[in-house]
């Protein structure tokens, strides 16, 4: 059986996001989710996410940064927190009733661990 693999294209992140309004909230649920490109829109299609790092760091620095727990974490997810109204990118994101937005970058499979691990350094994770 052959098994196919998706790559990542080389120097390329994928970013997803997950919106939380009072009502989602209530439910213990999200109220939205999917992917977003590198000026913030949700698409439909995971290849519309190419984010280069310069992206990242423009748009995604000085959130609330945790990882998924491992050493080297697969994802990072990148909150900011209360203070996201205040920014129409985070606002663009989340819509008009949100209480909380969350973005996630994910690790590509292109990059080495400790490459990985400099990126998510650079976006704020600290391994705790």
């Amino acid at each position: 059986m052959t098994m196919i693999r998706l790559a990542e294209p080389q120097g390329h992140f994928r970013v997803t996001y997950s919106s939380i309004t009072e009502e989602s909230a209530e439910c213990g649920d999200i109220a939205d989710h999917g992917y977003l490109d590198w000026r913030g829109y949700p698409v439909d299609d995971y290849a519309d996410s190419q984010w280069d790092l310069r992206d990242l760091i423009d748009r995604l620095s000085g959130c609330y940064v945790e990882g998924d727990g491992a050493d080297v974490p697969s994802f990072i997810s990148l909150d900011p927190e209360s203070d996201f109204w205040l920014s129409s990118f985070w606002t663009d994101i989340a819509g008009d009733d949100a209480i909380g937005v969350t973005a996630y970058v994910h690790r590509p499979s292109w990059i080495t661990d400790s490459s990985w691990v400099r990126v998510a350094r650079v976006l704020g994770w600290r391994h705790r």
